[in-house]
Parts: C-alpha cells; sequence; structure tokens
C-alpha cells in the first residue's frame, strides 16, 4: 500500500500542472489565431472587404461605446426577463407534471411538438401579437429558455435511480419528501445543466425577435449593419453577442459546479481516469 501512495500522490500532483498547461496551449492557439487575422486584415482588408482586422473592430466598438452599450442592454433585459421567466415555468410545469402524470405525458409531447418549431418562425408570429416592444422580444426569449430546461429536468425527475425511489418508499416520505430530500437532489445536476444552454439561448432569441422588428436592441444593430454592408460594424455586433453567450454559458457552467460538487468531483475523478 505504501509502495503505491507515491504513486498515487505523483498523478495527483501533475494534474494542476496538465491543466494550466492545457490552458497555455489554448490560449497560445487563441493569440496566434488572432495575429493571423491581425496580420490578414492589415495587409489584404479593404474598404468594402468582409474580413476587417481585429484592431479595427475593436475601434468600432470604442467609438460606438454609448451606442452598443445601449443596444446591449436592451437585448440583456429582454433575455433576462425571459429567462427568468422561462425557469419558473419550466419548473412549475416539471412538477405538476410529475405529480399528475396522467395529463404529464400529453402535455409533455405538446411540449416537444412546440420546441421543434424554429424560434426563426415563431419569433414573426409573437412579434404581429405582441406588438414591436419589449413584451414580444421577453416572450421569445422565454420559450427558448423554457423548452430545455423542461424537457431536462423532467427526463432528470422521471429517471430517478431505482435505489432513490425505493428510498423514499422505505422511509415512507411521501411525494413531496421524496421530492425535497431525494429526487430534486439527484435532478439537480441536469437542472443547472439545461440553465447553461438556456441561458445563451434567451439571448440569441431575444438578438432574433429585435431581426423581425425593434427600434433598439444588438440584433436591430447587426441587422442594420448587415444590410448596409458595413462589416466593421457587422463584426463588432457578432465579437459582442459571442462575447455575451460565451459569458453567460461560462458563469452558469461555474453556477453549476458549486451547486454540485459532488456531481463536478465525480466527473473530475472519470476524466483522471
Amino acid at each position: 500500500m505504501n509502495r503505491n501512495a507515491p504513486a498515487a500522490s505523483g498523478v495527483l500532483g501533475r494534474q494542476p500542472l496538465n491543466r494550466r498547461t492545457s490552458a497555455l496551449i489554448a490560449a497560445t492557439v487563441y493569440c496566434a489565431l488572432l495575429a493571423a487575422w491581425e496580420v490578414y486584415g492589415r495587409t489584404e482588408y479593404r474598404p468594402g472587404g468582409v474580413l476587417p482586422p481585429p484592431s479595427r473592430i475593436l475601434g468600432v466598438l470604442w467609438d460606438g461605446r454609448t451606442a452598443y452599450w445601449s443596444n446591449t442592454l436592451t437585448t440583456v433585459g429582454e433575455a433576462a426577463a425571459g429567462f427568468i421567466g422561462g425557469v419558473a415555468l419550466a419548473v412549475v410545469l416539471a412538477l405538476v407534471m410529475d405529480r399528475l402524470p396522467l395529463i404529464g405525458d400529453g402535455v409533455y409531447r405538446l411540449s416537444l411538438m412546440i420546441y421543434s418549431i424554429p424560434v426563426v418562425a415563431l419569433a414573426p408570429a409573437l412579434v404581429a401579437w405582441l406588438g414591436l416592444g419589449f413584451t414580444s422580444k421577453a416572450a421569445v426569449a422565454l420559450l427558448a429558455a423554457f423548452f430545455p430546461v423542461l424537457v431536462n429536468l423532467t427526463g432528470a425527475l422521471r429517471s430517478t435511480d431505482r435505489r432513490v425511489r425505493e428510498l423514499g418508499e422505505v422511509l415512507n416520505t411521501g411525494w413531496a419528501g421524496s421530492l425535497r430530500f431525494l429526487r430534486l437532489p439527484y435532478a439537480l445536476p441536469a437542472f443547472t445543466a439545461s440553465l447553461k444552454i438556456a441561458a445563451p439561448a434567451a439571448f440569441i432569441a431575444a438578438m432574433i425577435a429585435e431581426w423581425v422588428g425593434a427600434d433598439q436592441g444588438l440584433g436591430l444593430a447587426l441587422l442594420y449593419a448587415m444590410f448596409g454592408y458595413q462589416m466593421p460594424q457587422l463584426w463588432a455586433a457578432l465579437v459582442l453577442s459571442s462575447a455575451i453567450t460565451g459569458l453567460l454559458a461560462a458563469a452558469f457552467g461555474w453556477l453549476a459546479r458549486i451547486a454540485t460538487p459532488w456531481h463536478a468531483s465525480v466527473d473530475a475523478g472519470s476524466e483522471r481516469r
């Protein structure tokens, strides 16, 4: 046993180094790609071209920072309202379907049918119904956030480990007790993973809704740049929206690790093996 201990500690000791090395390699690759893009843009880009250099894009963002900030706040507000409403509605509906399985199956299938309709097709109908204001954009974002959470949470509750269910029966916890103390903790990793999908989806859906009709927003700024063939402005909006969706995914990924440390530790152990 003592003979194996140094080897095990050596493996564990190398893990942080491996992670740092991976992060360093990724950062080096990103910097190299940006440098190549900058060189290509400076040597080949001409006014009216498709791929301006990153320095030009950053310059556009800085020069128009007031307008971009205002448009970003508008879209983030629409996405946040839709995300919160969609998650709350999905959680309530998932619990209702779990409590009333006779109607739950039908509602679940109907939800999947609606989920199969592209957001691009739903957005015009909702904008025409609710108008060009904040409400229609938040409604589109709500639908985009609602379905991933509903599908993941419902699936996790339905696939609760048989031993967990049997433990609830032995303890005679009832539906509410079993849900609170056993099944919801079991479903929490799937729920937090769905938030990582739902948050960027809500933001993208809000931008798509702004394409249909809006008086402000990052999606509208992108649309104007596209139709005006203003490539630096188009890339500026794309870079900004990509940064926001990436930050949202990273933030909710971090939240998932904090909320489910046991799940994160199991995943880390699996990766080491």
